[in-house]
Formats: C-alpha cells, sequence, structure tokens
C-alpha cells in the first residue's frame, strides 16, 4: 500500500496546484482496486512534477488525475511505461487511450477503442462502463440503452451510487421522441406455415392435402419499424406511446405478410425497476386482405431483485376476431415471465415460463397452454456475442375438432441461436443472425408443422 499512498499523494499535490476539481474526487472514488506489488515506475510530468508509480493501482488514480486536469499526453506516456512487459499492458494502454480522447472531444474514437478491448476482454467493467458513457455523449440512445441495462442488472451501478439509472433517466429526457428500423432475409424451410404431412384423415376416410398447403421453402424479405414518444409527467411518470409495423415479403409464393401494433399506456418508475400500463391494438392482412384484428390491454413489469437478478412480466388480454374463422373470435390472455440470472455484464441464464387462455365463439377454439424454457447470453472473446434459447410449449383445446373424435393438442418446440459480430461495427450498426427451428406436432394435420429458418440483419442491440 505504501506506493499506492506515494501514487496518490502525488496526485494530490497536482491537483492541488491545479485546483480541486469534482472529477479528481470521483477518480478516487471509483479508481481504488486491490493494488499488487509490481517494479516501480518513476517519470516526471510535463508540468515538471515527478510521480511514482508501484501498482496498476497507482496508475488508475494517476491517469485519471492528469485527464481531469487536462494532461492527456502524460497520461498516455505513463500508461505505455508502465510495465511493458505485463500481459494486461495493451489494455491498460488502450483503456486510457480511450479515457484521453473522450476528454478530449473525441468521442467516436473512443468508442471504438473500448470496443476493441470488449470484444477480447468483455468482462472488464470499467471499460464497458466508459463505453456506455461515450455512447450516450453520441446520442447512440439504443445502445447505450442496452449496455447501461445489463450494467445494472449486474449489481454495478450499486457500485456507483446510480450513476448508470441516472444516466438512462437522462437519455430518455434527451429523446423524448425516438424511430428505430431493420431490414431482414429471411431464408425458410417453411414460408407458408403449411403441413408436414401430405394427408388428412376425416373418420373413415383419408384426404389428400393440396400442394399449396403443405411446406414450402424459400427466401423472404422482412422490413419493419418502431416509432415512439415518451412524456414525462413527473419524475416518477411518464406518457408511452409505440407504433410498430412489420412487413414480409415471399416471392416464389407471391405473398406479403403485414402487421402492425398501436399502444398507449403510463410507466411508472418504482425504487428497482418500472412498471408500465397500455391500451393496445393490432392486426395483420395477408396480401392486403385484413385476416386478423385485435384490442386490448396489457402490464409490463421489469424489476430487478437481489444484486444479480433480473425479472420481466408481461401480461397481455386481447380480444380477437380472425376474419377467416369467425368461431375463433374471443378472449386470449398471455402471461410471459423471464427470470434472469446475471453473473456480469458480459453473460445471463434465462428462466422462462409462461401459460396462454383462450376462450373463444366455438368451443373447439378454445386452448389452455403451459410452457417452459432456457435461455443463455455470453459475450465470447474476438467479438462474438451468442445468446441460445429453448422453449417446450403443451396446448389443449377445448372442443372436438373436425374429422378427430377428440379435442386438438399441440406440443411445440422451439431452438434459436442469435450471434452477434459486435467488433464488426458500419455507421452504428454490427451483423446479427439468428437461427430458428420449430416443431409443432399435432392430431389435427394441418397443424401438424414444423420449419427451419434464418434471420440475417443489422443491429444496434449490441
Amino acid at each position: 500500500m505504501r506506493g499506492a499512498i506515494q501514487a496518490m499523494l502525488a496526485c494530490v499535490q497536482l491537483a492541488k496546484r491545479k485546483g480541486p476539481s469534482g472529477p479528481f474526487l470521483t477518480a478516487l472514488v471509483t479508481a481504488l482496486v486491490l493494488a499488487l506489488p509490481a517494479q516501480a515506475l518513476t517519470a516526471r510530468l510535463s508540468t515538471g512534477d515527478v510521480v511514482t508509480i508501484n501498482t496498476a493501482g497507482d496508475l488508475q488514480i494517476a491517469v485519471r488525475v492528469l485527464i481531469a486536469q487536462g494532461l492527456t499526453d502524460d497520461a498516455r506516456r505513463l500508461a505505455r511505461a508502465f510495465q511493458p512487459g505485463d500481459a494486461d499492458h495493451a489494455v491498460r494502454v488502450a483503456y486510457v487511450d480511450g479515457l484521453a480522447a473522450s476528454a478530449e472531444g473525441r468521442d467516436a474514437e473512443a468508442v471504438e477503442i473500448y470496443r476493441a478491448v470488449l470484444a477480447q476482454r468483455p468482462e472488464l467493467d470499467l471499460v464497458r462502463i466508459a463505453l456506455t458513457q461515450a455512447l450516450a455523449r453520441l446520442q447512440l440512445y439504443d445502445t447505450a440503452r442496452v449496455q447501461a441495462e445489463r450494467l445494472i442488472a449486474a449489481g454495478v451501478d450499486d457500485r456507483l451510487d446510480g450513476q448508470l439509472s441516472g444516466l438512462l433517466r437522462a437519455l430518455d429526457e434527451q429523446r423524448p421522441v425516438t424511430a428505430r428500423g431493420y431490414v431482414s432475409l429471411l431464408p425458410s424451410t417453411n414460408i407458408n406455415n403449411g403441413s408436414d404431412r401430405k394427408t388428412v384423415a376425416f373418420g373413415n376416410l383419408t384426404g389428400r392435402i393440396p400442394k399449396e398447403s403443405r411446406k414450402t421453402s424459400g427466401l423472404g424479405f422482412a422490413a419493419g419499424g418502431q416509432l415512439a414518444f415518451r412524456a414525462q409527467m413527473d419524475p416518477r411518470h411518464a406518457v408511452i406511446g409505440v407504433a410498430d409495423l412489420r412487413v414480409e415479403h415471399y416471392p416464389s409464393i407471391e405473398r406479403t405478410n403485414t402487421s402492425g401494433q398501436l399502444s398507449f399506456g403510463i410507466e411508472r418508475r418504482v425504487a428497482r425497476g418500472d412498471v408500465l400500463v397500455r391500451a393496445l391494438a393490432g392486426g395483420s392482412m395477408v396480401d392486403g386482405d385484413r385476416t386478423y384484428r385485435y384490442h386490448g390491454l396489457g402490464l409490463e413489469a421489469n424489476l430487478r431483485l437481489g444484486d444479480r437478478w433480473r425479472l420481466y412480466v408481461g401480461p397481455e388480454y386481447r380480444y380477437e376476431r380472425f376474419d377467416g374463422a369467425p368461431g375463433d373470435e374471443g378472449h386470449y390472455l398471455n402471461v410471459p415471465v423471464q427470470l434472469d440470472r446475471f453473473g456480469g455484464p458480459d453473460r445471463f441464464v434465462r428462466y422462462i415460463a409462461g401459460v396462454a387462455v383462450g376462450r373463444k365463439e366455438e368451443e373447439r377454439f378454445s386452448f389452455d397452454e403451459a410452457r417452459l424454457g432456457l435461455g443463455y447470453f455470453r459475450e465470447f472473446p474476438l467479438g462474438v456475442s451468442a445468446y441460445v434459447e429453448g422453449t417446450v410449449a403443451k396446448r389443449r383445446y377445448k372442443g372436438l375438432y373436425p374429422g378427430l373424435d377428440e379435442a386438438r393438442e399441440d406440443e411445440r418446440l422451439i431452438l434459436s441461436l442469435t450471434l452477434t459480430k459486435r467488433d464488426l461495427v458500419v455507421a452504428g450498426f454490427a451483423p446479427q443472425m439468428t437461427l430458428r427451428t420449430q416443431r409443432n406436432k399435432s392430431n389435427a394435420a394441418f397443424n401438424d408443422t414444423s420449419s427451419s429458418s434464418v434471420d440475417l440483419r443489422l443491429t444496434r442491440d449490441f
């Protein structure tokens, strides 16, 4: 500790000559780390002051004070001169270069530096914090929010006295209107949601399923977007409105699917999260003809439990109408639950559960469903992030299904893998690929389906 004290005293004397500052005090609080003995470095600064650096902890304190005082070149020289043969030397140099670039008003360059570091060392929280702050200053709202939310959920914000939570609130105030969009390629083994079977039983008779109702492989294209506004009523309450639109086109079958939703609600911030109550309405079309519409109410709760747990609960009620199936009109309630356990901002395990209930005009369309799942997210070296998820569901219908002497029953299995190359960034976007396979095993032939698909897009959620 003697070396750390010597460095602190040298930095304090430097700060006294330059004048007290908030960044200096913040640096002493946030930069104190466990110091390990190392070969000392004595260096003369451009001001003529001499500092002694014995440990990585000393270096953290010194460079932060120097940068706060505008001595960025001195900070860079110290980082390069300290333990050049150490395994972490390159990381320390890059981190200090990023801090200096931000201090000089070059946040875009700092973001590139921090991303390069995290591509190889995603476990470094200090670098992720600096990245989040630089993204916020560049007003890259979506990307900054993703990083801040992971840091908060992993318990890092508690060690920063809520600075990241305050950053999220500031982002909301700075961006009352947000717009997002995407374009995707959608190769799939079942672009028409067709049946795996070729025949269907009607009592003792067997019929042949038309070719157009059997699954067809092909390539699709999707484009979508979201427009949202937020009006802060007071520090705890905000009015939120969201409009979503998605269009899919499959040239080989000459089909265009369009879906959209409007929602309007009130969000309340609570001690460890937020709760949103909203009204919603939406629908879908196929080739310009309306096929489905609904209206209803929803609630979304995002809550932190303990230091490293995050809970999401999103019950939603809809009154549904299907233009091609009047008997399917009625009530639908879906209650998804997700519980995330964070090992750090770079990884979490997700426990998934949910129930759904449908009560429709005709009993054969009414159902009860239960589902369970498990997911895992991890940022790996080489700049690759992966999220894998598997869910199983069981759905039982109420009335007899036409052609069967029993009610319809479905068993559904969905597996997905999303890969993101987070260090290959173009105009703030990174390439992302989602592989998805689904098997719906049903005693109703037209609903016995399977599909495998790929979604290729650029994303800012990384």
